[in-house]
């Protein structure tokens, strides 16, 4: 099973980093203060930009179902080398 493993993290260190639109959008979305004295994002902002919005939400949604996919077989290849 080690050399499975090695091959494994080979790989995954192969894997260029991926830099997500949403992490990029949402720390340049302008934030405005509230009555309370707090802060939230500024939503017209947001609309007025909502196919970039759309556009990095969609991303971060398959990058997601991607990871949790690559998960899934990870955890099947241990589990059939256990088995074995």
């Amino acid at each position: 099973m080690s050399n499975e493993i090695d091959r494994v993290v080979n790989a995954l260190k192969s894997v260029p980093e991926k830099r997500l639109l949403i992490i990029e959008l949402v720390n340049n979305v302008p934030m405005k203060l509230t009555l309370e004295g707090g802060r939230e994002m500024d939503y017209q902002w947001l609309a007025e930009h909502q196919p970039e919005v759309n556009l990095a939400v969609a991303e971060a949604k398959a990058y997601g179902t991607h990871t949790i996919q690559a998960v899934a077989a990870l955890i099947r290849l241990h589990s059939s080398k256990e088995g074995e």
